[in-house]
């Protein structure tokens, strides 16, 4: 028996770390009842639906919210601290707040290095997650911001 050699090419995800966290949530959605899984990080989001899935519902049809009662929520970004430390705030912000990109929203105090915390987006502050003063982790959440 004569076998024929295959030529595989590596994936693109083995280059790319977003193209891997891609191939990541379309072999979990394979291996679950879920039909869509999404991701938010920094920066970016991820929505991966599984096409032609069948959605049940408990609901008797007249039920459900019509169409027109539907409300989209507007898109959010969180901004994270990049280290431990205090966080201290130029001023008290208040969800409603206008921000710009670039704007510091405040401060992460580190022995005795302070690493600035600004807008990443043009947006309003949706939530304060964090008072001045307060310590931070690394990689917490200190506000959302719904973008512009």
């Amino acid at each position: 028996m004569a076998q024929t050699a295959r030529h595989e090419e590596a994936p693109l995800s083995d280059t790319d770390p977003v193209l891997g966290l891609v191939d990541d949530l379309v072999r979990l959605l394979a291996d679950s009842p879920a039909t869509t899984i999404e991701v938010q990080a920094d920066g970016f989001s991820v929505t991966v639906t599984r096409a032609g899935a069948i959605v049940a519902s408990t609901q008797p049809v007249a039920e459900r919210a019509p169409l027109e009662a539907v409300t989209v929520a507007p898109k959010t970004q969180r901004v994270h601290a990049a280290n431990v430390g205090i966080f201290n705030g130029p001023r008290a912000w208040n969800p409603g707040d206008a921000v710009t990109r670039g704007e510091v929203l405040g401060g992460i105090q580190t022995l005795g290095h302070v690493s600035e915390v600004k807008a990443p987006v043009d947006g309003e502050i949706k939530e304060v997650l964090v008072t001045t003063g307060a310590p931070v982790e690394y990689g917490q959440a200190l506000f959302v911001i719904a973008l512009r």
